[in-house]
């Protein structure tokens, strides 16, 4: 996983699945399983996501891979807001 602050009101995740996850079925299966554990978890809003499935993600079940995903933003601290802009100009237009 690859977390870095976006600067918009929303999160944004992208998903990768490399050849070694499986055939076109598992890899599309796993991304579907994995956007809808994003879609039903608590992620704090401001921040861009790169998912990257790994060699067993395919073998895996949708409890196990929801429990990874939670583990993950747990551990980024990805539930937490996001940091501040360090454009001080930027700041100050925010807060006007």
């Amino acid at each position: 996983m690859r977390v870095l602050p976006n600067g918009l009101d929303r999160s944004r995740f992208c998903f990768v699945t490399g050849k070694r996850v499986g055939n076109a079925v598992a890899r599309n299966r796993v991304k579907r399983r994995l956007r809808e554990v994003v879609r039903n978890s608590a992620a704090a809003p401001g921040w861009d996501t790169v998912l990257i499935a790994r060699k067993g993600s395919a073998d895996a079940d949708f409890k196990q891979l929801e429990r990874a995903v939670h583990n993950l933003i747990r551990r980024t601290r990805l539930n937490a807001p996001p940091a501040p802009a360090e454009n001080p100009d930027h700041q100050r237009e925010s807060a006007k």
